[in-house]
């Protein structure tokens, strides 16, 4: 009986049997898949999301826009212009080979350091930073780039910042530069770099199919922090001229270098600062001789300008300015080297502490120090700041060198009181000199004016402020005023600095021709010297001090040939600039058109195109007097400022007693008051500049 049912089972019960067999196997395999994925995405979790974040996130850099330098009217001495970098992912390119050709058809780089690059395996190399735009036209021409602009699959464009100096090589020794990150290198922008290049952040970015970041965490990219301007004390128009003038002198003189400083005796804001040989900002290999702030870095011993110094320790140490030395006829022993006049027909007999100063008598200087002996004149010198930094806090700045009181024979103290046998830096012999000018006061040297986005600008030299620090008394103004009155006398009939002369004004100064020391030999050179002139002008406000120095000029090296006529011409450019008070006419002057370098953007090239003389204000923008009421201040009708440059609002607003407050970069495109309101004495002015 059962081997009849077994017969009668028919092939459609087979296949209902092996049809339930394999949805029972489905069902396991499906199950076994659903636990191992529950066990994948609950308990291992974490290991994929770091391989997902790792393949499809990335952490990027947000760099904030680097803070302008400006001048002490607002001028723009460094901005930033957006520009196009280069970069690839080599794990997306293909055909490395004709890829790296075409780029190095478009770009300087080689094609083997270009196939080098886009072999590695990384998802993102840079191929060059700061395109310029004949490169972007290259891209199209080698069909790397597209009629839209879209590049080839592996290769894309990043936004960056270039760093742009609109006057080229302006103030470029105060300027310094920056690497392509934009991080300074050299001076104010090394100086300053941690206010100027703000605050970068790093946010998490989402990468696309060729590893290129997309779209940046908003609330991480927030904190991002512009840097910050900065505001020097220099004036960029009387820099210009101020470098015009070094740059002729070093050519007539056929002079290795040089270096002119100009600073105000008060409150010791450097005004221009300028050396020869110059470079421009951004330029490539520069060599270390034409980067280096010779004003700053670089010692020599000052010669017959220290004289000045020396006159003042033997004044505040009880001689009298007519008190006597025996001038040995030219020449005398000590320590049994000879020490002589500058030139062999100078044979003075008794000099004057007033005469040495105005013939530069080494013999009377050397007996002058060596009677007032080693104590008293090291004291002198140390309090005048020489050894030390000035304080300016400029980078690179050195100190000089004393010797150590030890060392001091009487050989040693006389050289020095001739300005033989000590280093020291134009920045320190300005700051001595200052002394002198402004009426024993010891004042630092400055370069930075405001260092805060909002800033208030002045072109007004007269301040007296300081920086807040006491200003320190190393001379009575008793003998400040008898070394100036000895210092006069080298610019009148029979002193050596009759060319430093200008028409209109009595000039205090002092030349000094000094032997530089020969590094082969080891011995003073008697064909390399050093050309100085330092003085100002008396009995003017604002009280201005210039130091100019020519370094081994051929032929004629005398600083009465060399540098005091380029005292000259820089302080007439100053006379001009700062308006000191004359009855001279005024000087001509003519800004150069080559001052707008060949970069300079469109919004900048009208901010220097007036000079003081030539500046005429409109009848229109001049500020219309309001009647006397009585008992209320002296009031104006505000005229509308909107489209003109800081510079050109300045000489408006010059002479006039309000309160300027200048925010942002570029012209005026707005004003608080606005035209024809009034504004009263003491109110504030609120420029707002913008990119037009």
């Amino acid at each position: 009986m059962a081997h009849d049912t077994i017969l009668r089972q028919t092939p459609e019960d087979f296949s209902k049997k092996r049809l339930t067999g394999l949805m029972l196997a489905c069902i396991a395999l499906a199950s076994a898949e659903l636990v191992r994925s529950a066990y994948i995405q609950v308990l291992t979790h974490p290991r994929l999301e770091n391989m997902a974040r790792r393949q499809f996130q990335a952490n990027a850099l947000v760099r904030p826009r680097r803070g302008p330098i400006l001048d002490r009217t607002g001028e723009p001495l460094a901005i930033n212009l957006e520009v196009n970098s280069l970069a690839a992912n080599p794990l997306k390119m293909r055909n490395r080979r004709r890829v790296a050709k075409l780029l190095s058809r478009s770009t300087d780089i080689p094609y083997a350091r270009l196939f080098e690059k886009l072999s590695e395996k990384k998802e993102f190399v840079w191929i060059k930073r700061h395109l310029s735009e004949a490169e972007m036209r290259n891209f199209k021409k080698w069909r790397l780039m597209d009629a839209e602009g879209d590049l080839i699959n592996g290769l894309w464009l990043v936004k960056e910042s270039d760093r742009i100096y609109p006057h080229g090589h302006l103030a470029s020794h105060i300027m310094g530069d920056v690497n392509v990150d934009s991080e300074g290198l050299e001076g104010v922008e090394l100086w300053m770099n941690d206010r100027l290049r703000g605050k970068v952040v790093s946010v998490t970015a989402i990468k696309d199919a060729l590893g290129r970041p997309t779209f940046i965490d908003a609330v991480a990219a927030k904190n991002v922090r512009d840097g910050e301007s900065v505001a020097l004390t220099i004036d960029a128009s009387l820099q210009f001229e101020v470098e015009q003038h070094l740059s002729n002198a070093i050519h007539k003189t056929g002079a290795r270098g040089g270096s002119v400083i100009v600073m105000n005796a008060t409150n010791g804001e450097i005004l221009a600062l300028a050396n020869e040989p110059s470079f421009s900002p951004g330029e490539k290999n520069i060599p270390a001789e034409r980067r280096r702030n010779r004003a700053l870095t670089d010692g020599y011993e000052p010669g017959s300008t220290l004289k000045a110094v020396l006159a003042a320790s033997a004044l505040s140490n009880g001689w009298k300015l007519m008190d006597q030395v025996w001038g040995e006829k030219g020449s005398f022993l000590v320590q049994n080297h000879r020490i002589s006049e500058a030139e062999a027909h100078e044979k003075f007999e008794w000099v004057s502490l007033k005469k040495m100063i105005q013939v530069s008598s080494n013999v009377a200087a050397a007996k002058v120090a060596l009677q007032l002996g080693a104590d008293k004149y090291l004291r002198t010198l140390k309090s005048f700041g020489f050894g030390e930094k000035t304080g300016l806090g400029f980078p690179g700045e050195i100190t000089g060198r004393l010797p150590l009181r030890r060392d001091w024979r009487p050989l040693t103290l006389a050289n020095i009181g001739f300005g033989q046998g000590i280093l020291v830096t134009p920045i320190q012999m300005i700051k001595a000199y200052a002394v002198f000018a402004n009426g024993g006061l010891l004042v630092q040297p400055k370069l930075l004016k405001k260092t805060r986005s909002e800033a208030i600008y002045t072109s007004d030299y007269s301040s007296s402020h300081s920086s807040g620090r006491a200003d320190l008394r190393v001379i009575s103004s008793k003998v400040s005023h008898e070394v100036v009155e000895a210092l006069t006398t080298v610019t009148e009939e029979g002193g050596t600095g009759m060319k430093a002369t200008l028409p209109g004004y009595r000039i205090a100064g002092k030349t000094g021709t000094a032997q530089m020391v020969d590094p082969k030999t080891g011995q003073y050179s008697r064909e390399k010297y050093i050309a100085s002139f330092i003085g100002f002008p008396v009995d003017v406000e604002p009280k201005i001090v210039i130091l100019t120095t020519v370094v081994e000029p051929r032929g004629i090296y005398y600083a009465s040939e060399t540098a005091a006529p380029l005292f000259r011409e820089v302080l007439n450019s100053v006379a001009n600039h700062v308006g000191l008070p004359t009855q001279a006419a005024p000087p001509k002057l003519a800004l150069d058109p080559h001052l707008k370098g060949p970069r300079l953007p469109s919004l900048f090239k009208d901010s220097l195109r007036f000079s003081r003389a030539a500046f005429i204000i409109p009848e229109e923008l001049k500020f219309k007097r309001l009647p006397n009421t009585y008992g209320k201040v002296r009031s104006w009708i505000m005229p509308s400022l909107k489209g003109l440059s800081p510079r050109e609002a300045f000489r408006i607003l010059k002479g006039h007693p309000f309160q300027l407050v200048v925010l942002g970069v570029g012209v005026i495109s707005s004003q608080v008051p606005e035209e024809g309101k009034e504004v009263a004495e003491g109110d504030k002015i609120r420029l707002i500049l913008s990119e037009p």
